[in-house]
Order: structure tokens, then C-alpha cells, then sequence
């Protein structure tokens, strides 16, 4: 009698299997087309960040902008950052820049995106001028001095 019942209930997990491989099976091939469409959707986006490196205390105001978009005004304290994405224009003409002042009186207008621009660039805005890096923080090349 106990083989029986071992019968039936591996008869009855392997069915359960079955059917749980059968109705997961299209929610994992929905899965896979949302990722490879979401890939597609975002495929050729230019990301920009600018983070504020200034130290503490001090707190950065960012109003970006392009011709066509304007960014939300901004407020960073030390270590945050803010960032957008968009497709630059069939033209290349796509422009961004940044007005951004900090809580201790440094105040700059910068070009922070033209089409002529590598990849995605990461501002750094520091105490000694505003960097341009690596998403990690690290290869920072001096661009602007503060008004």
C-alpha cells in the first residue's frame, strides 16, 4: 500500500511540475521580451550626471537645460548627485549645459553635453573647479574654474 501511495504522489509533483513549467514558462518568455524591448527603447540614450563633490556642508543649486528640455532645479548635498537621459537629436545638435551655484558663493554656466561629446559624461563639481570622469569617480580631468 505505501508503494501505491509513493506512485501516486510522484504521479501527482510530476504533473504539479509540469503544470507549474507550463504556466511559467510564457510569464518567463514575457519577461525576456520586456527586457529585449526596454534594451530597444533605450538604445542610443546619452545619460548625463553631475554630482556634487564640493565637501560638506556646502550644497550645490543645479538648473540644467537644453533647447527643448529644462531639468527640474536641483538641490545636492555633498556626495549626491543628479542625472537625465534623453536621444540626442538626428542632427547632432543636441546641447545641454548647467548653471549651478554652491551654499559657500561658486557660481558657474558650463556646457555639460554637445554631440561632440564622448559617451555619457559624468561632472564632478569640487571645491578646486568642476571635473569630468569616469562613473566611478575616478580619471578626473580638470574642465572649469568657478566664476
Amino acid at each position: 500500500m505505501k508503494f501505491a501511495t509513493v506512485l501516486i504522489l510522484f504521479a501527482t509533483i510530476s504533473s504539479a511540475n509540469a503544470n507549474i513549467a507550463a504556466a511559467i514558462g510564457p510569464a518567463v518568455d514575457l519577461l525576456v521580451e520586456a527586457i529585449a524591448n526596454g534594451a530597444k527603447e533605450h538604445a542610443g540614450e546619452t545619460y548625463v550626471r553631475v554630482m556634487n563633490s564640493m565637501g560638506a556642508d556646502v550644497e550645490i543649486t543645479a538648473n540644467c537645460a537644453s533647447g527643448d528640455d529644462t531639468i527640474d532645479e536641483t538641490k545636492l548635498k555633498d556626495g549626491e548627485s543628479m542625472a537625465w537621459s534623453f536621444n540626442p537629436n538626428v542632427l547632432q545638435t543636441t546641447e545641454f549645459w548647467c548653471d549651478v551655484t554652491s551654499s559657500d558663493g561658486k557660481k558657474k554656466h558650463f556646457t555639460v553635453y554637445t554631440s561632440s561629446s564622448e559617451g555619457s559624461p559624468n561632472w564632478y563639481l569640487r571645491g578646486q573647479g568642476i571635473y569630468l570622469g569616469e562613473n566611478d569617480g575616478s580619471q578626473l580631468s580638470k574642465q572649469e574654474e568657478w566664476e
